[in-house]
């Protein structure tokens, strides 16, 4: 079925500008909700305290200025002697600096005579030693001569003082001693004989008889002539004594040994006295030299001198 078109109504035209109606304005206030203001209580401060809050304010502001005026000036005054004493230490460090300059200069004058002065001692020391070592040679020099003076020279100790003792009776002594261990002795084989001089003493603690022999050998066969015949001597009493020679009086044992120099003596006692402290079967003298032996068939030690026994300790210990 075709569709109508129907015609719409005819509306009255309006005019915007003109109105249709008064507006009721009572009406519509009445729509219009009324706000209040709130009331004023009594804490809300007045004009007059607003005043005062500003009064307050610039004197707590007046007072934070002073404090801090107070302050800064306290600072500066701080400041000003800061100031001063970096014066007074500045000027404290130049004494010191100048002081440390005065005594650098005398630590360096000392350390150059210290220096000069070590030098000195040095050599002084070097010359000591040289000199030292020097002496210790011409010492061993003059042993040397006197052992080769009195290599055919024994003593004999422990022989008794006689009345007008002279040269004679001496020899005859020295001929007796020979007779007893097997080694005849004649007067022309003595060169020289006589007794050491010494303070007046008993008969009993004599000075020793120094008997010099024309020949080295004639000396070495008597003291091995006595060695032997002390040793094959059982009784310590029966050993070479005054009686078996034909002294009269007490008994006395009788020591016969090389002739040393004084040194060497000396030595002698020490190389005895070590050997008993420390066990040495032997100590013995052989043409001037001493030696020390521990026990039958050891190798036998010879003895130059104190060091030698010292060192010798040591290995011991």
């Amino acid at each position: 079925m075709p569709k109508v078109q129907r015609t719409p109504p005819k509306t009255p035209r309006v005019n915007l500008t003109d109105t249709q109606s008064e507006p009721d304005i009572t009406a519509a206030s009445e729509y219009v909700t009324s706000r209040s203001k709130r009331p004023r209580t009594g804490n809300s401060p007045s004009s007059q305290g607003d005043v005062d809050l500003e009064t307050h304010e610039d004197t707590s502001l007046a007072t934070k200025i002073e404090v801090q005026t107070t302050i800064m000036s306290k600072l500066m005054a701080d400041i000003r002697e800061i100031k001063l004493q970096n014066v007074k230490i500045q000027e404290s460090n130049a004494e010191i600096c100048k002081t440390n300059n005065e005594i650098e200069r005398a630590i360096s004058f000392m350390n150059k005579n210290y220096e000069e002065l070590r030098k000195e001692v040095e050599s002084l020391k070097k010359e000591k030693q040289e000199q030292r070592c020097y002496i210790e040679s011409l010492e061993k020099k003059i042993v040397d001569l006197q052992s080769k003076s009195r290599s055919a020279g024994v003593e004999i100790r422990n022989i008794p003082l006689s009345n007008n003792e002279n040269a004679s009776g001496l020899t005859q002594t020295v001929c007796s001693i020979g007779k007893l261990v097997g080694v005849p002795i004649t007067e022309p084989e003595l060169r020289d004989i006589y007794r050491l001089p010494g303070k007046s003493t008993p008969a009993t603690t004599a000075c020793p008889i120094i008997a010099e022999f024309t020949s080295v050998n004639t000396k070495q066969k008597l003291i091995s002539a006595v060695r032997a015949y002390n040793k094959k001597i059982e009784n310590k009493d029966n050993k070479l004594n005054t009686e078996q020679i034909g002294i009269p009086g007490k008994r006395q044992p009788v020591y016969v040994a090389e002739l040393l120099p004084t040194s060497s003596k000396k030595l002698f006692h020490l190389a005895r006295e070590f050997s008993k402290n420390n066990s040495f079967a032997f100590c013995w003298t052989s043409n001037g030299n001493i030696f020390l032996r521990k026990k039958e068939g050891d190798k036998q030690v010879l003895i130059k001198s104190e060091k030698c026994l010292q060192d010798l300790g040591m290995k011991i210990i």
